[in-house]
C-alpha cells in the first residue's frame, strides 16, 4: 500500500512537491485545477516538476477539477468541458500519470437520480473514450449514498467499459454516519477500486478532516480494505491549514496498516 497526499491548487505546485516529500510521501495525487495547477501553467514548469518528484522518489496520480459539470443541461458547455479535460488528460500522460480520477456532478438541478444515472453514463462513455486517447485510466470518485447509490454505482461501472472506481471514505460516510456503508462499498465495488481517499468528517458535511477528528470507525476501513485485497494507492485527501495533520494522519494510517 501506498500513501500519498494531494496538492493544494491554490498554493505553489512545486512547494507543495517539497512539503510532501519532506513528509515521506510515497506519491503526489495532482488535482489539475485552477489557480496554481491548470495544465498551462503546469507546462511552464514541466522540467522543475519532473526534477522535485524524482529528488524524492515519489510518484503521481491525478484528479480533476470538481466542479466540471459533466452533465450540465447545455450541450455547448458539456462540449466545452469535454476540451478542458482533453487539455487534462493530456497533460496527466506527459507527466507519466496512469490513472485519474473524476467527480459526479454535483448540480443535481432538480433531476431525479434515474435520470442523473442515464446522462452520467452518456457523460462518462464520452469521457473513457477520450481519456484513452491518453493511455489513460478513468476513475469515478462516489459522492455519499443519497446521490448515488452502490446499485447506482455499479450499474454505471458495468455500463461504462473501462471505467474504474476511487473509493471517497468521508463521501460515503456522509449522512448515512455509518461505517458498514463503506464496508458494503468495498465489498461490492472491490472489482472497480483501484485508488482510495481518506478523510474525516462528523457524518454531515464533507469536512475533509484528518484521520480520527471525525466520527469515521477507519480501523474498520481499512480491515475490509485488507479483506478485500486492496493493496495499492490511499490519499490522504485532508485540507487542513496546518499541513502536520497530514503527517499525523500517515502515521495514524501506516499503524493502523501494520506499517
Amino acid at each position: 500500500m501506498k500513501i500519498g497526499a494531494m496538492n493544494n491548487p491554490r498554493k505553489p505546485l512545486l512547494d507543495e512537491i517539497k512539503l510532501f516529500g519532506g513528509y515521506g510521501f510515497d506519491y503526489l495525487d495532482l488535482t489539475l485545477e485552477y489557480p496554481e495547477a491548470t495544465p498551462e501553467r503546469i507546462k511552464e514548469q514541466a522540467i522543475e516538476i519532473k526534477a522535485a518528484l524524482k529528488s524524492y522518489d515519489m510518484g503521481l496520480v491525478g484528479h480533476m477539477p470538481w466542479f466540471l459539470n459533466i452533465i450540465h443541461p447545455y450541450e455547448s458547455v458539456r462540449k466545452a468541458i469535454v476540451l478542458e479535460s482533453d487539455k487534462i488528460f493530456s497533460m496527466a500522460h506527459k507527466l507519466g500519470i496512469e490513472h485519474i480520477t473524476i467527480h459526479p456532478d454535483y448540480m443535481k438541478l432538480k433531476r431525479e437520480n434515474k435520470q442523473l444515472v442515464s446522462e452520467t453514463i452518456a457523460s462518462l462513455k464520452v469521457l473513457v473514450e477520450k481519456v484513452s486517447e491518453h493511455h489513460l485510466t478513468l476513475c469515478l470518485e462516489n459522492f455519499e449514498e443519497e446521490y448515488f447509490s452502490v446499485g447506482n454505482l455499479k450499474q454505471i461501472m458495468s455500463e461504462v467499459s473501462g471505467l474504474k472506481m476511487t473509493l471517497d471514505v468521508g463521501h460515503a460516510f456522509m449522512r448515512v454516519k455509518k461505517v458498514d456503508n463503506i464496508v458494503n462499498m468495498i465489498n461490492e465495488l472491490k472489482e472497480s477500486i483501484i485508488h482510495v481517499h481518506m478523510h474525516d468528517n462528523g457524518g454531515f458535511r464533507d469536512e475533509h478532516l484528518p484521520l480520527g477528528v471525525g466520527a469515521i470507525e477507519f480501523p474498520k476501513v481499512v480491515e475490509a480494505l485488507k479483506a478485500a485485497g486492496y493493496d495499492k494507492t490511499i490519499t490522504l485527501e485532508i485540507h487542513a491549514e496546518d499541513r502536520e495533520y497530514l503527517q499525523i494522519s500517515k502515521r495514524k494510517l501506516e499503524g493502523m496498516w501494520g506499517q
